[in-house]
């Protein structure tokens, strides 16, 4: 028997109640996640900002310290010149001394029996 008009317009109705009922559950659903996503997106955004700031802290230490130990080596630098200098000139001096010291003695070893003669 087919059905009647009545039977399928109950049907169509339980079918488009059943579908209202779906899709106010989707909406409340992503109404939820929209909620959720938002917090989780400004519990986001406030790390990025601390880290942010804090990266940019870290940042401006640098360049203070950066500037400090430009100032520091700016006052450090004639001192090591003039130490490098006086060193080098020492050096130079040893150096000569010790090479004229040598023929010094090369010539005491290679006159030898003369200066000997005077001495006696």
């Amino acid at each position: 028997m087919p059905p009647s008009v009545s039977n399928q317009v109950a049907a169509m109705a339980a079918i488009l109640e059943r579908m209202e009922r779906q899709s106010e559950e989707d909406r409340r659903e992503r109404k939820a996640e929209s909620a959720l996503m938002n917090k989780a997106l400004a519990h986001d955004r406030n790390n990025a900002e601390m880290t942010r700031s804090a990266v940019s802290a870290a940042l401006a230490d640098i360049v203070h310290g950066q500037a400090d130990m430009v100032k520091r080596l700016d006052k450090i630098e004639p001192i090591t010149d003039l130490v490098t200098s006086v060193r080098s000139r020492v050096t130079g001096g040893v150096i000569l001394l010790g090479f004229l010291g040598g023929i010094a003695w090369a010539g005491v070893l290679f006159f030898k029996e003369t200066i000997q003669g005077w001495f006696s």
